[in-house]
């Protein structure tokens, strides 16, 4: 049995967090996460609301054997698959229990208007066949470099910011969508739905915790280069769009990111990049990152239920037509 996460599984969602897995290497690498206290906060605040949690219960003994946790996506209709317990190393036969899990979680935000549920899941674990199995499918994959101040100290004291560059404002939202359509391959475009949904990237926002900076590069009026930076309490995030025919300044986005970080806690900085972001790779190992980590990028479309009458075609062979609620299913 699956249900919602309530007061009486306060002590088992607390033993079983120390055993479970963090999705996301953003999240992972840049705060800490409590799963115990981000579903109180929903369920206290909002019935599970912001973050939910579902939890598994064995039909016999009645003993909580997993969780999974789901955080819904501000202002869009967009989730985020960020935790589950307990990790599947931790026995053999858990990967049914995560199936159950995210079938069950998917179901029910799709209840709640998401159209597409997200996980970002470590690269070549196995991870990614209970997700496979529950409808979710890799659609890109992300390689992470890092660095450390102790490793370029030398190199920190002679960047400078790049004079070209200007602080983002909310007008940019429209043309930092056509530089993320100007890369992203289409396949990437119809996973993440940017044409249709008209919101921001989901790339640009991945992160979303702690103090945030962007930065534009402009050419006639048109954003050729993005820089962003997120500060986070375990380490920092870096993310760099270029148009493919803007890397000849990379090196100077790359100076001012750094710039910059120079003002943060010394913690480490992290970069994502993109399998189609080829280009960023031998820049960022010039300037001192090291590749550290791959994660695969999956996406699950939900159902959607759509409410709407039968059309009357032939009135005499019908005394009356009742609103039917036909399925789509979008996966």
């Amino acid at each position: 049995m699956i249900r919602q996460f309530g007061l009486r599984d306060f002590s088992s969602v607390g033993k079983l967090q120390r055993h479970g897995i963090l999705l996301g290497l953003e999240e992972a690498f840049t705060r800490s996460y409590r799963p115990l206290l981000a579903a109180m906060a929903a369920y206290l605040t909002a019935h599970g609301m912001g973050t939910c949690t579902y939890v598994s219960v064995d039909d016999e003994s009645g003993a909580v054997e997993g969780f999974v946790q789901v955080r819904l996506r501000r202002n869009r209709p967009e989730a985020d698959v960020v935790f589950l317990a307990p990790a599947l190393h931790e026995a053999d036969d858990l990967g049914q229990v995560w199936v159950r899990l995210l079938k069950h979680g998917c179901l029910d935000v799709a209840g709640r208007g998401v159209k597409r549920i997200f996980a970002r899941l470590p690269e070549g674990g196995p991870e990614v066949e209970p997700f496979r199995q529950a409808g979710f499918g890799v659609y890109t994959r992300e390689d992470i470099f890092r660095i450390t101040p102790g490793e370029i100290e030398e190199r920190l004291a002679t960047v400078r910011p790049f004079p070209a560059l200007r602080p983002e404002s909310v007008i940019d939202s429209w043309r930092l969508r056509q530089l993320y359509m100007a890369i992203a391959p289409r396949l990437v475009q119809q996973a993440e739905n940017l044409v249709e949904s008209g919101g921001d990237s989901p790339s640009l926002d991945w992160v979303g915790f702690g103090r945030r900076e962007g930065y534009i590069l402009e050419d006639r009026e048109e954003i050729i280069g993005y820089l962003q930076l997120w500060q986070g309490q375990m380490g920092h995030w870096l993310r760099i769009l270029l148009h493919p025919r803007a890397y000849d300044q990379v090196d100077h986005l790359l100076d001012h990111g750094l710039a910059c970080w120079q003002r943060y806690p010394r913690r480490p900085l992290y970069c994502g990049v993109r399998e189609y972001q080829g280009g960023l790779r031998g820049p960022l190992e010039a300037h001192g990152f090291q590749f550290f980590a791959t994660q695969a990028i999956a996406v699950r479309h939900t159902t959607v239920r759509v409410q709407e009458p039968v059309r009357r075609l032939v009135p005499a062979l019908e005394k009356r037509v009742e609103p039917t609620t036909p399925m789509v299913n979008s996966k």
